[in-house]
């Protein structure tokens, strides 16, 4: 009986945590960023896509692109510094990371923005809504460049009811899942574009393998990415460096998003996502190699 009475006390506790935390930050943010738009235009892409990560199985896509002509790409961050960027030639670009705009003189970054100008094709760049509007306007000086704002926007409520709500407003492109890693926020807008079948390439995960705890309690990191591999302290915005709970609940963020992708994807019915990447750390989707995508490409 006490049982009993417990479990309908946290049902009632659970129902207004959940529907009173969607009037809270979500709310907040529709009313400071989004108002309640959609800035995509519910039309199905013709292409299936890769999105293509920064891991080394990214190189794969150069040595096969003439056989992926029936494939659009995606790409993601610093990966316009590079030159197969430009051979692989996006129709979209993704970028989630605040540092884009908290601190455009950092290495890399002033470089980003430049190369964004000088590309000569027909390319969508998805960045959040609370993003500053001047980046937007920035980016379509160059002719070529068409943004499409998507939500960062987070809810996770605990009851079943609460959660089809939560995949509807998905849907409407209102809340999203925790884009704390840009693979979430690139995967969010390919569905919102109007992509039916989205291949994920270099997108390892593995960093769990790659991190130390150095002498000076500083949580250390090896970023394998497809253009050199690079050890460095893991730090916040401020750049101090982080504490290893701190790294693993980042994680946990992540990995929980790509899986409420998956109830997302499921809950539509008609789109796939699967996981190409050898030796990905990411469980939440369907796996198949790419050599069988090469092969359905022929």
């Amino acid at each position: 009986m006490i049982q009993k009475f417990r479990h309908i006390v946290h049902l009632v506790l659970a129902f207004f945590s959940d529907y009173l935390s969607l009037l809270g930050r979500p709310l907040f943010y529709q009313l400071q960023f989004q108002h309640f738009k959609c800035e995509f235009d519910n039309k199905v892409q013709p292409k299936r896509l890769c999105l293509l990560g920064n891991g080394p199985t990214f190189n794969q896509i150069e040595e096969h692109l003439e056989a992926l002509n029936d494939f659009d790409f995606c790409a993601v961050n610093l990966s316009v510094n590079t030159d197969i960027f430009f051979r692989v030639k996006p129709k979209m670009y993704v970028i989630v990371d605040m540092m884009f705009w908290q601190q455009p003189e950092k290495e890399g970054i002033k470089e980003c923005w430049d190369n964004i100008q000088k590309i000569d094709w027909d390319i969508t760049i998805c960045i959040p809504f609370n993003f500053p509007t001047s980046m937007k306007r920035t980016f379509e000086r160059n002719p070529f460049v068409k943004v499409r704002r998507y939500s960062n926007n987070v809810w996770r409520p605990e009851l079943r009811m609460a959660n089809k709500l939560k995949l509807w407003l998905y849907k409407k492109g209102w809340v999203s899942p925790n884009a704390t890693n840009v693979s979430v926020g690139a995967i969010f807008a390919s569905i919102l574009n109007g992509y039916k079948e989205i291949n994920l390439l270099g997108l390892e995960h593995s960093w769990m393998k790659d991190i130390r705890v150095n002498d000076q309690n500083e949580v250390v990191l090896m970023n394998r990415h497809y253009y050199g591999d690079v050890e460095h302290v893991w730090r916040d915005y401020e750049g101090k460096p982080i504490k290893l709970v701190d790294f693993l609940a980042s994680q946990l963020e992540t990995f929980t998003s790509h899986l409420d992708l998956r109830r997302f994807v499921d809950y539509l019915g008609d789109v796939r996502i699967i996981n190409r990447t050898k030796g990905s750390y990411i469980d939440a989707y369907e796996r198949e190699t790419f050599e069988k995508m090469l092969e359905s490409s022929r």
